[in-house]
């Protein structure tokens, strides 16, 4: 979950983020699997359902911008106006990625955290919490580039 989360943030190639987003994903769904129980074996299976379905749709849309000749992040830039509704969903797929209330990606975590705590792994969940605090930056990037374009210019006062 740590390498995952810190790997991610040093990215600027579009795919590279998502794939460091799985190694992090991976860690939170062996934290289900660790439990050993039925809520840990629950909420891996919801986790691995929710986080394949999220996969699916962020490298779809990272694919079709790949035949737009979208290759790094910065080229995101531009994206809400050429081509709004794929902006919007995959702004709403890294939403998810980032674990944000109410989107499918926070209930799964939430489930994997809780039965976390209900077996007694009282480190793996607040760790899980950090790198998912962590993650949300390297995952909140994409979608802010693509709706609002890169770093702005610094405002300076006009000549007189």
């Amino acid at each position: 979950m740590i390498l995952g989360a810190l790997a991610a943030m040093a990215q600027t190639k579009v795919k590279r983020p998502l794939a460091h987003s799985s190694i992090g994903h991976v860690g939170y769904i062996r934290t289900g699997f660790s439990c050993g129980t039925i809520e840990g074996i629950q909420s891996l299976l919801i986790g691995i359902f929710i986080y394949a379905l999220m996969t699916m749709d962020a490298f779809a849309i990272v694919s079709a911008l790949r035949q737009t000749r979208v290759k790094y992040i910065a080229d995101l830039g531009a994206l809400a106006k050429t081509n709004p509704i794929s902006a919007i969903t995959f702004s709403i797929t890294m939403f998810s990625y980032a674990g944000i209330p109410p989107l499918a990606g926070f209930c799964s975590k939430f489930y994997l955290f809780f039965a976390a705590l209900g077996c007694g792994a009282y480190f793996l969940a607040p760790v899980g919490v950090v790198t998912s605090v962590i993650g949300r930056w390297a995952a909140g990037r994409l979608p802010r580039i693509s709706q609002f374009g890169g770093p702005k210019a610094v405002l300076r006062a006009p000549d007189t």
